[in-house]
């Protein structure tokens, strides 16, 4: 449990300390994705895109803050 907050509490104060313009791009790929996953007709089908959504995010925000 200690890990798991620990983490978090590391990874706000990363998001926090990374420049908004670096972050920029990863907000807008993933406010397209959303769009995209919207346009989607079947509940599981758009709740499954919108997770790859929030995934690619977490991958984009990891590189920027972590690198490759």
């Amino acid at each position: 449990m200690v890990k798991k907050i620990l983490f978090a509490a590391i990874v706000l104060m990363g998001s926090v300390a990374v420049p908004r313009q670096a972050m920029a791009g990863c907000t807008t790929d993933l406010a397209d994705c959303y769009g995209a996953a919207a346009q989607i007709d079947s509940f599981w089908y758009r709740w499954a895109a919108g997770l790859d959504c929030e995934l690619d995010y977490a991958e984009c925000a990891r590189v920027k803050l972590v690198g490759a």
